[in-house]
């Protein structure tokens, strides 16, 4: 399968500043990691040799990826929008958008340099598979394959997600992770005793991946299942004690009516990816269709909350 490189290449006045407005739009379109190159400093003239793209390279660039797929044109078109809405009336920002062409296997082989183990939460350490790491007392390894679907755990939206199922799941639940995309948060609700754990996501790639790495962590098949579709599509009479999504704010908005009906009496919801200035409209979806919120956290513009049914 084929992917597409977003590329965006700038200068500004307050290049930090900048870079976390560009990050910005990337993560609402659901970008889940994003690779940053900078200019090169104290640059050594033997570099040229061992790498020449690199050696001269003189520009700030921010990537993300997306399948290529019946969307993708339109998702470049959202893209070129975007950007123009957020710089076409500043003179602080010059920027230009190209997209390319990726194999599958340039974008896994590019990626695996920039990752290493990361400790996301109290007890979650999201361990790549080529990466060794010695666990602490009481920490939970996740190894995890991200080279095929995104979440990789350091992203605000997913590590906010562990951290309330952290405080909420307490084991013999049942669970299930709407728009599972890597299948992290249903290996984090595994290693929190859930006593059942189900997935699904309406991206075939996000569901073999979601398999890969429920197997390279053990997790049973006999508790866990993965399906591609929609929701409602998939549960129609089962209820579950625990629905996390960490997916777009839009998106929930779209989705809260359907988990509701896929919630058992007094069942929690765990929702993330959800923008600060989304916040307040999630909020008040989330009391219309009938829950209590519970806690709301906060990692830079990013929010996620707990509520109960």
């Amino acid at each position: 399968m084929k992917l597409i490189e977003a590329k965006i290449i700038f200068d500004a006045d307050d290049i930090k500043k900048t870079q976390e407005e560009i990050e910005s739009v990337f993560y609402e379109f659901g970008a889940q990691g994003l690779k940053i190159e900078e200019p090169l400093e104290n640059k050594n003239p033997l570099d040229y040799y061992r790498d020449e793209r690199q050696f001269l390279m003189r520009d700030y660039s921010i990537s993300s990826y997306f399948p290529m797929n019946f969307y993708a044109d339109r998702k470049k078109e959202m893209y070129r929008k975007a950007f123009e809405e957020k710089f076409q009336d500043r003179d602080d920002v010059v920027y230009s958008l190209d997209f390319y062409e990726l194999e599958e296997e340039d974008y896994q082989n590019a990626w695996k340099k920039y990752l290493y183990p990361e400790k996301v939460s109290r007890r979650f350490v999201v361990k790549p598979t080529w990466r060794e790491y010695e666990a602490e007392k009481d920490e939970v390894v996740i190894e995890l394959d991200p080279g095929r679907a995104f979440g990789t755990g350091s992203h605000p939206t997913t590590s906010l997600c562990l951290k309330l199922m952290e405080d909420y799941v307490k084991g013999g639940e049942s669970v299930i992770d709407v728009g599972t995309g890597s299948g992290i948060l249903m290996v984090a609700a595994d290693r929190l005793e859930a006593d059942e754990i189900w997935g699904v996501d309406i991206d075939e790639l996000a569901v073999e991946s979601t398999k890969e790495n429920l197997e390279l962590n053990r997790v049973s098949t006999e508790k866990s299942k993965v399906f591609k579709g929609n929701l409602l599509e998939i549960v129609k009479e089962k209820k579950f004690d625990v629905v996390v999504a960490n997916i777009l704010a839009d998106v929930i908005l779209m989705l809260l009516d359907d988990m509701a009906r896929v919630i058992k009496k007094d069942g929690l919801i765990i929702l993330s990816g959800i923008i600060e200035d989304k916040v307040t409209e999630v909020e008040e979806k989330i009391k219309s269709a009938g829950f209590e919120i519970l806690e709301v956290k906060k990692d830079k513009e990013w929010r996620a909350i707990a509520a109960r049914a």
